[in-house]
């Protein structure tokens, strides 16, 4: 197959065994099981292994192709497109079974007209699962053929960098119940068209989408959303078993501002009955920090038992002010966890701040704690937090520390405190692997 040589094995034989051809004795079970576990790369390089195994790579029922990789197999920087398109056009046209997985992760700039020719392919083919991600640097994004729309069995679709504008035939996917959308442009109408098109989704991505201002959710199955601050508003208007909401950082321009109204996300979030568990990014935080300061929020969710804050600068007494308040209007929280991006050390003013706010908080259902601090920073002014939620959670029964670069010193002390405010909980701290239990 032209540029895929070198994918072939080049190991030497017994010129005894040269006429034996013991795998395509296999029974065909197990043949077909064998198979079934590799990549459409592997697949290839062991048609060379058995004059059965030619061409079996092309009954693959699972295409899976990513150019960075099988340049790094061929020992290249970049994987000329004749030899995707080569490759892709083979499996296409001579392959001998059902296809129910297509995945594709490459630079289409300039070829666009082969994936559509592609996509209109696989419309016709019973395809369950589709992943596109042009990894090009072009600013021009692929504008996805109404084919797509014409998936009928398809379960799972996952887009990057594409334009997406549903066609006026469109009825619905009736199978659809997971959608992975980055840096996808659609508008409003058209996406919230799309999720109420799919009255089996379950799993909804949706981060840097560009054209899209209003975010209306109405998906009866919905159980897991993550999304970012994008949005002018979100809306979930109907999704009674939403059990995780994740808002991740946004991909904004350094210094843009942000465009979230964040009221209007804060009222929805505290009126999802079923949210099970929530988490926040830094990001996040610094709008809570900007509309709110050290004021009561007005989140309120009593359904939420798992509480995660990602991304954190503990840099000001606001931040800790905010996450406390998170924590307290969450009150039946059992899990709460939180990463340290960066930390000051303790300051007299951060000090004050818990001392005056001490019997203040309270967290009466928490009984996990979990810190992950990132390798670059240091605790700092975080154990003062750690330590102040021990002293307000009298359900406690574990914390544990992901922290680097600690001494035995630094160690003893800080247990000694955790142990004196919480006698009955366990501590853990995860040092390189290394666990320290006290």
């Amino acid at each position: 197959m032209a540029g895929m040589s070198r994918l072939m094995g080049s190991g030497k034989q017994d010129p005894s065994d040269l006429n034996v051809d013991r795998i395509s004795c296999l029974p065909w079970d197990v043949l077909d099981n064998i198979f079934g576990r590799l990549t459409i790369v592997d697949a290839v390089r062991t048609s060379v292994l058995a004059k059965d195994w030619r061409y079996k790579w092309l009954s693959h029922t699972e295409f899976f192709l990513n150019s960075v990789e099988v340049a790094f197999i061929l020992n290249r920087e970049d994987l000329r497109w004749d030899v995707v398109a080569s490759v892709i056009n083979r499996y296409l046209l001579h392959h001998t079974s059902a296809i129910r997985s297509f995945s594709l992760i490459a630079s289409c700039d300039e070829h666009h007209p082969d994936v559509y020719q592609w996509i209109q392919y696989l419309s016709k083919q019973d395809v369950e699962t589709l992943l596109f991600q042009e990894t090009g640097s072009s600013y021009y994004r692929f504008k996805m053929p109404s084919h797509l729309f014409s998936f009928e069995k398809l379960k799972s679709l996952s887009l990057t960098t594409c334009a997406l504008r549903i066609p006026p035939t469109f009825e619905r996917f009736k199978w659809l119940y997971h959608i992975f959308f980055r840096d996808v442009s659609i508008c409003d109408a058209d996406l919230s068209r799309l999720i109420l098109s799919c009255p089996l989704l379950k799993y909804l991505t949706l981060l840097h989408i560009s054209g899209l201002k209003h975010l209306r959710i109405h998906a009866p199955k919905l159980s897991w959303l993550l999304i970012d601050t994008v949005y002018e508003d979100i809306v979930i208007e109907a999704a009674p078993i939403l059990s995780t909401v994740r808002i991740a950082p946004s991909f904004r321009r350094p210094g843009a501002e942000p465009i979230l109204k964040l009221l209007s996300v804060i009222h929805c979030l505290s009126a999802i009955g079923s949210l099970n568990s929530l988490a926040l990014s830094g990001e996040f935080i610094k709008l809570l920090i900007a509309d709110f300061g050290l004021k009561k929020i007005p989140l309120r969710n009593d359904a939420v038992t798992n509480l995660d804050l990602h991304s954190l600068r503990f840099e000001n007494i606001d931040v800790f002010g905010v996450c406390l308040s998170l924590l307290r209007s969450c009150r039946n929280t059992k899990c709460f966890c939180f990463y340290i991006e960066t930390a000051k050390n303790a300051t007299k003013l951060i000090r004050k701040f818990f001392k005056k706010n001490y019997g203040q908080f309270s967290f009466p259902e928490l009984e996990k704690v979990t810190v992950i601090c990132d390798s670059n920073a240091g605790l700092g002014s975080a154990a003062n937090l750690i330590e102040f939620i021990i002293c307000h959670s009298p359900k406690l029964r574990f914390l544990t520390i992901y922290k680097e670069g600690m001494n035995n010193r630094q160690i003893t002390n800080m247990f000694s405190r955790f142990r004196m405010n919480c006698p009955h909980a366990r501590f853990r701290l995860t040092v390189s692997g290394r666990h320290q239990t006290s």
